[in-house]
């Protein structure tokens, strides 16, 4: 791998992604089930081993997303995706350009690879923390071939407008997560991992005093996902299905998350859900229609009582849940945008060095 590209690997790559060939994308691991469903574009993804290592009780391994802990010599990466800003995005430019980055006013030198490189932002940023103006600042100076996030909501947090950057919304499996013909449990089910310790983004206060109040009648709860002294995950995905299927009410409290992974897979499999009502979940879920929402324990636990008490009304929000996710949310929709994603960027990168 060299840090220049002549015209003739040039050429070659571009030919490449105008056939539509399969890519070969360095990355990192981070999101188990979303990388699931990213291997579903058809391309070879090199996640080098660093940080954060494939949980196999979230998603088992596609065939297709390969664990490396060197570059093999013979393998030509055309893109670098990275689903996170941290120093992973330093560690894939110094490996991959054989030459270490510099610094200048304490920010990255990334323009010294003839690769393309995406970031694709997961999260929100914590605006309560201290120098988060700062923190937003160096975010938008690292260079990078593209950004996208996703939702708008998320880019727009991050102060992009949806002119600087591309959007690429969840897509859901309907066809693994689905419903059966099981009767469901009347039971609250969340499904969250570390809990306790991100309080502060998934709301594990928020769900206690929704759950836990001393009242009359206590709501009948499940809870799973790996968090210490609380839950245990589910064992694989067809468990997590299961557990889905069998499950009346969904009830997310999540704080600053653009939308749980979680939440949409719930709707999917037909559960009603019950949520909190903020960042990019009112463009989901239509209060009174296909879920409900709200910020106060006393409404949300009011409505999970709503649903456990009417089974008939439970099963229709859970069908327009489940129709809400067919629809607008797709697998199809999701692997076609991420397509498009990968071969605009290596396409606009190298006819910038064709130019040059």
């Amino acid at each position: 791998m060299t840090t220049k590209a002549n015209q003739r690997n040039v050429r070659s790559i571009m030919n490449k992604i105008n056939r539509g060939d399969k890519l070969n994308v360095f990355t990192f691991a981070t999101h188990e089930r979303y990388e699931s469903n990213l291997c579903k574009t058809g391309h070879n993804f090199y996640s080098f081993k660093y940080g954060k290592e494939w949980d196999t009780t979230y998603a088992p391994i596609p065939e297709n997303y390969h664990i490396i802990d060197y570059i093999p010599a013979d393998l030509d990466i055309d893109i670098i995706l990275h689903h996170t800003s941290d120093e992973r995005l330093m560690i894939a430019h110094n490996m991959l350009s054989q030459t270490q980055t510099t610094e200048t006013q304490g920010l990255p030198e990334l323009n010294k690879l003839a690769i393309p490189t995406i970031r694709h932002c997961h999260v929100l940023p914590n605006l309560q923390a201290p120098k988060a103006e700062e923190m937003l600042a160096t975010y938008k100076k690292i260079n990078v071939s593209k950004n996208s996030f996703i939702s708008k909501y998320s880019a727009n947090a991050w102060g992009y407008d949806e002119a600087e950057c591309e959007i690429i919304e969840h897509g859901i499996d309907t066809e693994f997560w689905c419903p059966d013909d099981r009767p469901r449990k009347n039971v609250c089910l969340s499904v969250v991992n570390d809990w306790i310790n991100r309080d502060w983004c998934c709301g594990f206060g928020l769900w206690g005093a929704t759950v836990m109040a001393n009242t009359p009648h206590q709501l009948p709860i499940a809870v799973y996902g790996k968090t210490p002294g609380l839950s245990e995950p589910a064992k694989d995905t067809n468990h997590l299905r299961d557990i889905y299927r069998e499950s009346s009410v969904f009830l997310n409290t999540s704080l600053i998350s653009p939308v749980p992974t979680v939440l949409m897979e719930a709707m999917a499999c037909g559960c009603a859900v019950v949520s909190t009502e903020n960042c990019m979940i009112p463009e989901i879920i239509e209060h009174g229609v296909n879920g409900f929402m709200a910020n106060d324990p006393n409404d949300l636990r009011d409505y999970c009582f709503k649903l456990l008490d009417n089974p008939t009304l439970a099963r229709k929000m859970g069908e327009a849940a489940r129709q809400t996710i067919v629809s607008k949310f797709g697998l199809a929709r999701f692997v076609n945008n991420w397509n498009n994603l990968l071969y605009s960027t290596i396409g606009e990168y190298n006819e910038g060095l064709l130019r040059n």
